[in-house]
């Protein structure tokens, strides 16, 4: 399992300096939901659209509570000033069924407090970016892309590269993606060397083989190295030997927490190989706010839930 940073907020400019980095990217037009531990530690941030119907922001944000045990909540909407009443009844909608500590409104650099006097006319300036949670999150290795749609590009195919892995698969020898390949070319990127194309096709090879693909998925630790090489190989592969990388890149994103990248990840392999059962189980888990640390939350019933979807 991953490393799950711990962090020490001692104002609400520095919980706020922390959403995009639990996100994985700023927010816009949302609602965010950090659920909170018995200790006040950040146990898991949950996000919908501010436009989604409220029934579906409760029971969203209810289901997760139940499945983080998450003691209370903080509710953060994002977007212009008119959205406060919005992101108030959301607040107060949750309130009859989950205990919300504060609700807040995130406009530009500076922030609201709509249910506790805090300078509520004018709000309260702050750059999420200076503050000391953000600058812990950085040193942690963890990433705050501009946008949603940023981190989704993550997952995108790059067509050129598709075209010169896809030639270099066509071109290799058989001698060439030996059992012994796999664990020199997991070094290469281990060391921080971007995989050239003719190693990306020997790897793309190699994850053909489900035992190949079950050792390294079983050796994944969530590191930014791996992270990085998956996500890499997911937008280089031709689409017929994508679902390996993307399911591969879908189980690290979330065994760091990443639950938007996961799905995109895991939705990437899913359009190759609608059966693919990691991808299938990477999906249902993030797609509930399971994190990869109660696995065991993911039983018999779920695993058959993850193979029917």
């Amino acid at each position: 399992m991953s490393h799950v940073p711990t962090f020490t907020v001692r104002s609400q400019a520095e919980l706020l300096g922390l959403v995009p980095y639990l996100l994985g990217y700023h927010p816009e037009q949302s609602l965010v939901a950090l659920f909170l531990n018995a200790d006040s530690t950040v146990a898991v941030a949950a996000r919908v659209d501010l436009a989604a119907p409220m029934a579906q922001v409760v029971d969203a944000f209810r289901d997760v509570a139940d499945r983080t045990a998450a003691q209370t909540l903080v509710l953060v909407g994002y977007g212009n000033r008119d959205v406060a009443p919005t992101v108030t009844a959301a607040g107060d909608a949750l309130a009859a069924r989950l205990t919300v500590s504060q609700t807040l409104l995130v406009t530009n650099d500076r922030f609201f407090c709509l249910d506790c006097p805090c300078n509520a006319t004018e709000g309260v300036s702050f750059d999420a970016k200076a503050t000391t949670t953000a600058a812990q999150s950085t040193v942690e290795g963890l990433v705050a892309l501009p946008s949603r749609d940023a981190l989704l590009a993550l997952t995108d195919p790059d067509p050129a590269q598709q075209a010169a892995v896809a030639t270099a698969i066509a071109a290799l020898p058989p001698a060439s993606v030996g059992p012994t390949a796999l664990r020199a070319l997991l070094d290469q990127a281990r060391n921080g060397h971007r995989l050239t194309v003719e190693q990306a096709a020997r790897l793309a090879i190699l994850l053909t083989d489900q035992q190949n693909r079950d050792t390294v998925r079983r050796a994944t630790s969530g590191a930014m190295w791996e992270r990085n090489l998956w996500l890499d190989l997911t937008r280089r592969t031709p689409d017929e030997y994508v679902t390996a990388p993307a399911g591969l890149a879908a189980w690290c994103a979330w065994q760091l927490g990443d639950e938007t990248l996961a799905l995109a990840a895991a939705r990437r392999a899913l359009t190759v190989d609608p059966q693919d059962r990691i991808s299938r189980i990477v999906a249902l888990a993030a797609s509930r706010h399971i994190p990869a640390r109660d696995l065991a939350f993911l039983g018999a019933r779920d695993f058959d839930a993850a193979r029917a979807e």
